[in-house]
């Protein structure tokens, strides 16, 4: 059973209100951008108690959050009429669905995973965990273990199947009429065949180029 806590009993109620709700707004924005795909029905906040002052305050942010979970603690930032930085600390619950991928059958270890092989489910978003995958995140993927029917993908049961992967060394060759240069950069990117990246050298340029082979790029 969830415990309300109570509000200051002395300040006016429609001051708490609309004060609570831009942290409330705050808050739905934060999940927003962290789950574009998130179908918000809900959002309560608590507080065990509010300064005798808490009329002028003046909203400022949020503090720094993962926002990941239905529920928890926030922080938000306030400036008193003395303009001193305050911060005051609430209890949330969110009430929430979000669009997830299910497997539709077993998916075997080292298989990869293909688009007759999950469907897209509303799920409450306070039983997902925050790595599960979505129909926009990049599903070229590769199963790491066996992975049961009606399972919720999760990105940590995959790895990317890319020629190219993120903060790999390769080798890129600029090809100049009949001069060829190689040399060895960082990829900034992952990539496939035929695809442009940006990379970098050990002194931080940046360039581009253009995925010819496993491990191997064209520079532009």
């Amino acid at each position: 059973m969830i415990k309300k806590f109570v509000f200051f009993a002395l300040l006016p109620a429609f001051i708490i209100a609309a004060s609570l709700d831009e942290i409330k707004l705050e808050l739905i924005k934060e999940y927003k951008n962290n789950y574009p795909k998130l179908s918000i029905i809900d959002l309560e906040l608590y507080s065990n108690a509010l300064p005798a002052d808490f009329s002028t305050y003046r909203f400022i942010r949020l503090g720094g959050a993962k926002f990941n979970r239905a529920s928890g603690y926030v922080r938000a930032e306030f400036k008193t009429s003395e303009n001193i930085q305050r911060n005051l600390f609430f209890r949330y619950f969110l009430k929430a669905n979000l669009e997830v991928l299910r497997a539709n059958k077993d998916i075997k270890r080292g298989e990869r995973l293909g688009a007759l092989d999950y469907s897209v489910i509303s799920v409450d978003f306070d039983k997902l965990s925050a790595d599960v995958l979505d129909k926009d995140d990049d599903l070229d993927l590769i199963s790491k273990a066996s992975i049961k029917k009606n399972a919720i993908l999760r990105a940590s049961m995959f790895k990317d199947n890319k020629l190219i992967k993120k903060n790999e060394l390769v080798i890129a060759t600029l090809q100049n009429e009949n001069v060829s240069i190689s040399t060895e950069l960082t990829a900034l990117q992952a990539g496939n065949l035929g695809q442009k990246i940006k990379l970098k050298n050990n002194e931080g340029k940046v360039f581009q180029g253009t995925i010819t082979g496993k491990g191997k790029v064209s520079l532009e």
